[in-house]
Parts: C-alpha cells; structure tokens; sequence
C-alpha cells in the first residue's frame, strides 16, 4: 500500500504552526490572515516592530487561531535561529514556513547599484535560504510545507529589473533543489510567482513611471487577463500549496499573473 501523508485535514490548518516573513503587510498580511482563519497559530515575523505588533494584534482579534509577532532580520542568521527557536519552544512545533519578505531597488539602464543588487540578494535569496535552513529540522519532524514568494520576475528577464529578477529567479532554483533533497523526507517546497499585485510596493514601483494610474494602465495593457492579482488571491494559492490538498505538488512555481507568462501577447492583431 502506497504510503499517505498529509490528506486527511484538507484545508483547515487547526493546531498547525506556520511562519510568514514579511507577514505585516501586503501579500504576507493576507496569507497571515488566511492561515489564522484556517485556525492556523500564526507568527508573523519582520523587521518593523510596531507595525508587525500592530497586524498580529488586529489579526488575533477576529481569527479562530493564534497570531503573533516576532521580530526578525531575514538578512542575518542570528536573527532567522532567534525566530524558528522562538516559534518551536511557544508552540510546540513548526508545520509551515512562508518566506514571504523581499525587497526591490530602482535599476536603470545598467542594472541597479552594487549596493541594491547586495540588499535585494540578502533578502530575497539569502533570506529565503537561511530561513529554510532553519526551520527544515523542524518540518522534517512535523512532515511539513515550505512556500516561497518567488515573483513572475524570477521566471522571466525583466528590462529594467536585472537584480530582482536575478534574485527572484534564486529563489525558483533554490525552491526546485531542496523540493528533491527532502522530497524523501516528507517535506514539500513550493514557490509562488505572482505578477503585479496590489500593494503598496507594486505602487511604489509605479511611482517611478508616472504614478498609479499610469503605471494601472500599463499593467492593465501587458496582462491577458486585462487585471492586476489582489493579495488575497495571493494568500489563497499559498494556503493551497500549505494544504493537504496539495500533498503530491511539489518543486513547483506556480505562476499567477494574469496569463503574463503564458507568452508573447501582441498589442495588435499580426498581419500576415
């Protein structure tokens, strides 16, 4: 009989421990308040102290799971250790991790600054490395998920965008290798690749041409599906991929843009 891990608590979360860097605004809030609705023990870990407080506070008000805040440099190793210990002595174990926290820089024609490429490469890359590495003993034990947010960047060239793209496409890479190290090991890794969502640093990104309309309109141009992606639906995908109903998925990056890296879309009909 084949074994079966992992498929019999479907989409519910109850008694479950999950992380999420990053987990105080935009993308990481969602998936945070997804998984506490789902009864999820949530520890939302990030940098900004006073707004991560604040998020888990608002959070654990309405959810039927726990929600907390940590404070966490995904940046330094200290800082990663500090967090998984953190989680696994208040809650007994840890079952999901959401490398959720990036970063992104102004790059001009010539690619960005060394400075940039280095903060985007600690974060996006060397973040979601040393938190996984972290926590992998842990969720070797409970059997349990790893999601990255790894961007539509990271599956495409990006003009303009060099070092976000570079570090997002680690991040793909990084999610395919450890998915088949640990495969055998009961432990499951995923990305998600998601287009332009709407938040605040999709906004900041529009200001640098023109503003939010403007930047709406062009992303509303370049996508298919004629939309931008909500951070809700988001969280959903990463609940998915979280779930026992995605026990047989993984060393995937599972885009969600809008049909934007389907391929080419020509802005008018070809001649021939």
């Amino acid at each position: 009989m084949i074994p079966q891990q992992h498929v019999t608590r479907g989409g519910t979360f109850e008694s479950r421990t999950a992380i999420v860097t990053g987990g105080s605004t935009g993308i990481g809030l969602a998936t945070a308040r997804s998984l506490a609705d789902r009864g999820a023990h949530v520890v939302i870990a990030g940098r900004d102290r006073d707004r991560g407080a604040t998020a888990a506070a608002e959070l654990a008000a309405g959810a039927s799971g726990t929600v907390t805040y940590v404070e966490l440099d995904v940046r330094e190793a200290e800082s990663v250790a500090g967090l998984v210990e953190t989680t696994v002595e208040r809650f007994g174990s840890l079952d999901i991790v959401v490398n959720n926290s990036g970063v992104e820089a102004e790059e001009g024609s010539d690619g960005p600054s060394e400075a940039d490429w280095d903060r985007m490469f600690a974060t996006n890359a060397k973040g979601t490395w040393l938190c996984s590495r972290a926590a992998l003993p842990h969720l070797e034990r409970s059997r349990g998920v790893i999601v990255n947010n790894a961007s539509m960047a990271g599956l495409l060239g990006v003009a303009g965008g060099a070092g976000y793209a570079a570090s997002k496409a680690a991040v793909v890479s990084l999610t395919k290798s450890l998915a088949l190290a640990y495969a055998d090991r009961g432990v499951r890794v995923n990305a998600v690749c998601a287009g332009p969502v709407d938040t605040q640093m999709t906004y900041d990104e529009w200001a640098l041409v023109g503003g939010r309309d403007e930047g709406l309109r062009r992303a509303l141009a370049l996508s298919p599906a004629r939309r931008i992606t909500a951070p809700e639906e988001v969280a959903e995908l990463i609940c998915f991929l979280a779930s026992d109903h995605a026990a047989s998925i993984t060393g995937a990056a599972v885009p969600i843009d809008g049909g934007k890296t389907a391929g080419l879309m020509p802005t008018e009909r070809y001649r021939w």
